[in-house]
């Protein structure tokens, strides 16, 4: 890859100093984009090296025509004696001079050491980031999902954004994750037919080959020869990246394509000419993908299902997607997107979650509204979303909506933040504001506690009233209570309030923030600005989750005036609106999520 260019092979003829120069990456098959920091790098490393071994090489040459000649100078004059002299140079002295001179190695004490010399310079922000993906290495290993590739992917003009994500999913391939590529057809289908064919109607590919079939029943058979050159094509180019992409990063996974993972039945009646062209999913061959997977396969479904004939049928990508995500019960579905968000304009916040009640009133909001479905974009967002709302309705653990651009798969599985839109289960389901129907269940929470010194006990009245007057929240699914929490205000701080009573049970521990960010979200409904809360124990836990050590100062004066210097409570605030509920919804979303729904 390092080579001199004509006008540096033109010096060396004229008897001109030797340059060296690096080839642009785009002369040896790799990216020349000049917003790659990456690929500047190594340029400029290589380019070094070249010079210095060219410098090395040459001063050599001159060394050794002076010696034979006796001449001072040192310039051998003529190209024809410099690349003699540079032919005749032995072996050795060529690895010589690409060798280190011993002389010039010592050890420097770390007082010596300069700031710019210890690295930290070149560290960037790469470090915390690593060791915060970590988590999410182990929670995703042995995880199938399900990755829908939108046809528009697949154009020629978008091979660069194709083979960004395709080594997105190959290096999630080498940690771990098992995935399930559905690849799409549609794009190239109705370019395919509008062009050979002749048919200028617009719509979607569907109503396309039904209008044609109605027309003509013979262009079925025009269409099904079409289809099947496209499945190919389309499955060979993802193939060979995918391979391309497993040589260059060492990995053993292979890849196994194939439109007989699935079986269809018609999409119309019997008797109209284009059942035999269009299907829906019948049943999807879950134990085969699931024996690849283990094998360490990566499975690419083409949306050509067996029919009862010979001849496959088309299935619509997203919908295959859907149901291959519910028959493996798949961790993840994920759709990529154009690059559109899903915006609060209260905030001008982009949602970073939405829990699966939200997206089901948003995408029936929209059904009300057709001016939302008017644009493209936006019509393609609230499809996606109606198919997820399917899969997590069906065992589906969590949905994405997710710029293909590269990188942007990876932040959004393996960072906190994110990089897209993450649809889940609703994260508060069966929390609610306490009745005085719940206060048995309460006081079962508290008693063992209470016995052991770690929590004030509570009698039944003082549990009654906080009821009466909705300060607590309590945590039930399917009659067990399994947490509560309690929210006292203050007239002297109206802006503050105290959580107490915070107890969640055994088997439900791991979801403590879960009820956190309920509380949280509550107090911010109130009004509320500050949380504070009085502990002997699990400080930790509260520090983790943003709670910080204060003095006695910091209470409002009549809780100071109450405060118990016998139990040696420590006190610990936390500023609620410091973080967007919507952030916070996604860092209890992570954290629960290794955890049993």
């Amino acid at each position: 890859v390092l080579a001199p260019r004509a006008s540096s092979r033109r010096a060396q003829a004229s008897g001109e100093p030797l340059r060296a120069a690096a080839l642009p990456v785009s002369e040896h098959g790799g990216s020349s984009s000049s917003g790659s920091s990456t690929s500047q790098s190594s340029r400029c490393f290589r380019t070094l090296v070249c010079t210095s071994v060219c410098g090395i090489l040459q001063n050599r040459c001159a060394g050794r025509a002076r010696r034979r000649d006796g001449r001072k100078h040192s310039v051998v004059p003529g190209g024809t004696a410099r690349r003699a002299a540079l032919q005749r140079l032995p072996d050795a002295d060529i690895i010589a001079a690409m060798q280190l001179d011993p002389s010039c190695l010592r050890v420097v004490p770390a007082e010596e050491r300069s700031p710019a010399s210890d690295g930290e310079e070149l560290r960037g922000n790469w470090l915390p980031l690593f060791r915060g993906s970590a988590p999410y290495v182990a929670m995703f290993r042995k995880s199938v999902m399900v990755f829908h590739i939108p046809g528009r992917l697949l154009d020629s003009s978008c091979s660069e954004e194709l083979k960004g994500l395709m080594g997105d999913i190959s290096l999630c391939t080498l940690l771990g994750v098992r995935p399930v590529l559905v690849l799409s057809l549609e794009h190239q289908l109705l370019s395919r037919i509008q062009s050979e064919i002749g048919d200028e109607e617009a719509g979607s590919l569907d109503s396309l080959i039904e209008a044609m079939c109605a027309r003509d029943p013979a262009s079925a058979n025009q269409v099904r020869r079409l289809m099947k050159q496209e499945a190919g094509l389309v499955c060979s180019e993802v193939e060979g990246i995918l391979n391309r992409m497993a040589d260059q990063s060492k990995q053993s996974f292979s890849v196994f394509a194939s439109s007989q993972l699935f079986s269809t039945s018609p999409r119309r009646a019997a008797s109209s000419a284009s059942s035999s062209l269009l299907g829906r999913v019948h049943a999807i061959d879950s134990v085969q993908i699931l024996r690849r997977l283990t094998e360490r396969e990566v499975v690419c479904i083409i949306p050509l299902g067996a029919g009862s004939g010979s001849d496959p049928r088309y299935v619509p990508s997203e919908e295959l997607a859907t149901e291959v995500a519910k028959a493996l019960k798949a961790t993840k579905l994920i759709f990529f997107t154009r690059g559109q968000k899903i915006v609060d304009t209260t905030s001008g916040n982009a949602l970073a979650t939405l829990q699966l009640r939200d997206a089901s009133r948003l995408v029936a909001y929209a059904s009300d509204h057709p001016e939302l479905l008017s644009d493209g974009q936006s019509a393609e967002v609230f499809r996606y979303l109606e198919l997820l709302i399917q899969a997590l309705g069906s065992g589906t653990r969590r949905g994405h909506l997710i710029d293909p651009m590269r990188g942007a798969l990876l932040q959004e599985l393996y960072t906190t933040d994110g990089s897209g839109t993450m649809i889940s289960h609703d994260l508060y389901d069966g929390i609610r504001l306490a009745n005085s129907g719940d206060v048995s269940g309460i006081l079962g929470l508290i008693e063992p506690l209470a016995a052991k010194g770690l929590l004030r006990m509570r009698s039944t009245y003082e549990v009654e009233c906080a009821c009466n007057n909705r300060e607590l929240v309590v945590w039930k699914r399917d009659d067990a209570t399994l947490g509560c929490a309690q929210i006292t205000m203050f007239e002297d701080a109206p802006d503050t309030a105290e959580l107490g009573c915070f107890v969640v049970a055994p088997q439900c521990r791991g979801h403590g923030a879960v009820l956190l960010s309920y509380v949280e979200q509550l107090a911010l409904v109130q009004g509320l600005r500050y949380l504070f809360l009085l502990t002997t124990e699990t400080m930790q836990w509260f520090v983790e989750h943003g709670f910080k050590e204060a003095s006695l100062d910091a209470l409002p004066p009549s809780k100071r005036d109450s405060y118990d210097l016998s139990r040696s409570s420590k006190v610990f605030v936390k500023n609620i609106q410091e973080m967007p509920s919507e952030v916070q919804q996604r860092f209890t979303f992570v954290e629960v999520d290794t955890l049993d729904d």
